[in-house]
């Protein structure tokens, strides 16, 4: 990919004249597509949406049950963090020491105060967050979202941004060594708050998405329930914990329904997809545990209860909003450009991510065309090979597809894919290799089920010594059989190879665990998915030129892997232009699906559920492309600094040292010459 800015630059489509006129009309609010006359039908469903939820809550209020509901937001939070106060002593428990040597080390050791502030917002803002990064002082609350609560939060978060602005202005751009690793540390948090800031106040998640406040629910109970590896004491008090989360649920739910305002489409489509098992998940799981840990079920029976009422009652919600106007779901290039900088930590905007993509999908079909052709006789003995490219590259891929899997093989099949990798990983020499231990696979749960097919989740920031977790989605029990083909037919195994690869050895998992033994709080906490995404795309392509496949290191041949691993090159290309071309332009429903079943070879139901997820995640689809593209860019300035001394695990060892930055941030270490840290050396 490098060499390629010269490319073409065709700008993605602008925002159509229709899209334009309404934002005129709204005042230029951000994310505003919501007229006057729906603002106010939004305001009566409000009120008839507390009346109802007030008639509930009375009742949940005076049910029996060892654990106390209170009875208002000032009595379930009644403690406020001013944006001046210290940090607490808990959370300094969980901080590095950043002394070295007896030497405090200034701009480092002000950016980990900072980012200890930070901590303590989200601790007292965030409490579901916080049990995902570690802290468990407030494992059994859920978030305050009444305005006063959401005010706060802003107020702080603006302070905040103010004082990491200051001490960023006091370091020279120029640093080096510790005062360079303190300004990234800085940096890093400065873009952390930003894109919270957005979410808060420009284009607030609670206000246009219906699927924030579930996506809360179940993280605060996932995040709880999933630790199995945890003595049984610890298990009775997250579960407890997650019994008193699920109680404050309705009054959760009960402030999101007063804070929105409109429901685009695909997000409502995949709140109601995840309804039932999250309802499964409190009134079934619940008491489950209980029973498996031998204590009483009755909290934990009645909490559940409790939490599937009031998430009934917002399903109920959500069934009225399918009648009403949906909200827009396009972020539009001002809001996509955030996403790209503060979330994702690309420098690249969208014209320039386009315009690579697009360069290098036209380089990967033209590379599958020669590969079809040099494999066909194998595959085809005696059929003449077909002049139509596009019909031989097809050709070929639906004979990789058809060594598909049965729906109850699926996962199975991962975790040998998964075991593959991880012995090729030790071979090859490519990285250090963290223990086997550290990584479990499992299946989606089904209140998670509706964006990702495969994803990873890694340990705690503040607890990193509890591992990573693969997770694939399994066929869901509603699909009818042609679409449940297709399925497999995509996440074929060759395909499941290629995932091992990128999430779990040498790809994610590899990553995240470096990361995780990262010795300053800051490179723990604070990642940019731009690098997370682009080290898993660019260890595929060296894993890949590396020999996975070949010889017995694999049950699935060359062949087949590397016309996958094409063919995914294609994929992450085209879904950038995907959502370059939703969230920028003006790109519709069927030119989105020609451009990934015709333009990128993906089955059907790969392409229905890659167009829903771009609409919802928002720049997630970019980050692939992107960082693949300066990770090899990066590989490229530095091989040719080098010359004959670079030395491939070396240079992969330094960009694995610094946690998860942005790619900028690494070339500025590896050109400052930052050791390589290296805490799995002997592990493989």
């Amino acid at each position: 990919m490098a060499g390629r800015r010269g490319a073409d630059r065709r700008a993605p489509r602008r925002r159509s004249k229709r899209a334009e006129a309404r934002r005129h009309r709204d005042g230029g609010r951000r994310g505003g597509t919501v007229n006057g006359d729906e603002l106010r039908a939004g305001t009566l469903r409000r009120r008839v949406w507390c009346a109802r939820f007030a008639c509930r809550t009375r009742r949940w209020e005076g049910s029996s049950s060892a654990i106390a509901t209170p009875r208002s937001i000032d009595a379930a939070y009644p403690t406020r963090l001013s944006a001046r106060r210290r940090p607490s002593a808990s959370v300094h428990r969980r901080c590095t020491d950043i002394q070295r040597g007896g030497r405090a080390i200034d701009h480092l050791a002000q950016a980990e105060r900072l980012v200890v502030r930070y901590l303590d917002h989200v601790r007292d803002h965030a409490p579901v967050e916080a049990t995902r990064l570690g802290l468990p002082e407030r494992d059994g609350d859920l978030p305050d979202l009444s305005p006063e609560s959401l005010a706060t939060s802003s107020r702080d978060l603006a302070v905040l941004t103010q004082e990491v602005a200051g001490a960023l202005a006091a370091i020279p751009g120029d640093a080096r060594g510790p005062d360079r690793e303190g300004r990234d540390d800085l940096r890093l948090l400065a873009d952390e708050l930003a894109y919270r800031r957005f979410l808060l106040d420009l284009r607030p998640r609670y206000v246009f998405d219906p699927l924030a406040a579930l996506e809360t629910v179940s993280s605060a109970i996932h995040e709880l329930l999933k630790r199995t590896d945890v003595p049984p004491e610890e298990r009775c008090r997250r579960l407890e914990a997650a019994a008193q989360r699920a109680r404050r649920i309705p009054v959760l739910l009960e402030q999101a329904g007063t804070l929105l305002i409109s429901a685009p489409e695909p997000h409502l489509d995949v709140a109601l997809q995840r309804l039932p098992a999250l309802i499964a998940l409190v009134r079934d799981e619940l008491p489950r545990r209980a029973d498996e840990l031998q204590v009483d079920v009755s909290p934990a029976r009645d909490a559940g209860e409790v939490a599937a009422e009031g998430l009934e009652a917002y399903g109920a919600l959500l069934d009225e909003l399918r009648e009403e106007p949906g909200g827009e779901w396009r972020l539009g290039a001002e809001d996509h450009g955030i996403t790209l900088r503060s979330a994702l930590g690309t420098s690249m905007d969208a014209w320039q991510i386009d315009a690579r993509a697009r360069a290098w999908r036209d380089e990967i079909r033209a590379e599958m065309a020669e590969m079809s052709a040099s494999t066909w006789s194998r595959r085809f003995p005696g059929e003449p090979v077909p002049a139509d490219p596009t019909e031989r590259i097809r050709r070929t891929l639906e004979a990789v597809a058809d060594q598909a899997v049965e729906p109850d093989e699926l996962v199975p099949e991962a975790r040998r894919a998964v075991d593959e990798a991880r012995a090729f990983a030790c071979s090859a020499g490519l990285t250090d290799v963290p223990p086997a231990e550290r990584l479990t696979v499992t299946e989606v749960p089904g209140y998670l089920l509706g964006l990702a097919v495969a994803f990873i989740t890694q340990a705690p920031p503040l607890d990193p010594e509890s591992g990573c977790t693969y997770y694939l989605s399994p066929v869901p029990s509603h699909w009818d059989a042609d679409r449940a083909r297709h399925f497999l037919r995509e996440y074929n195994p060759a395909q499941l190879r290629s995932l091992a690869i990128h999430e779990g050895y040498p790809g994610h998992f590899v990553q995240l665990e470096h990361a995780s033994q990262h010795e300053r709080l800051a490179r723990r906490l604070l990642a940019r998915p731009a690098f997370a995404e682009g080290w898993a795309v660019y260890i595929e392509r060296e894993a890949l030129a590396a020999g996975f496949a070949e010889g017995d290191s694999s049950r699935v041949s060359a062949d087949d892997y590397r016309i996958t691993q094409r063919k995914l090159e294609l994929r992450l290309a085209t879904n950038a232009s995907l959502d370059i071309g939703l969230h920028t332009g003006d790109l519709g429903d069927d030119e989105a699906l020609d451009l990934l079943i015709d333009g990128a070879f993906q089955e059907h139901t790969e392409a229905r559920g890659k167009l829903i997820r771009a609409k919802v995640t928002s720049g997630q689809l970019s980050s692939y492309f992107v960082g693949g593209a300066e990770l090899a860019d990066l590989r490229r300035d530095v091989e040719g600094r080098e010359g004959p001394a670079f030395d491939l695990r070396r240079f992969h060892q330094r960009v694995l040292s610094h946690g998860t930055p942005t790619v900028g941030m690494i070339a500025d270490a590896l050109a400052d010459d930052a050791p390589a840290h290296r805490p799995f050396q002997a592990s493989a």
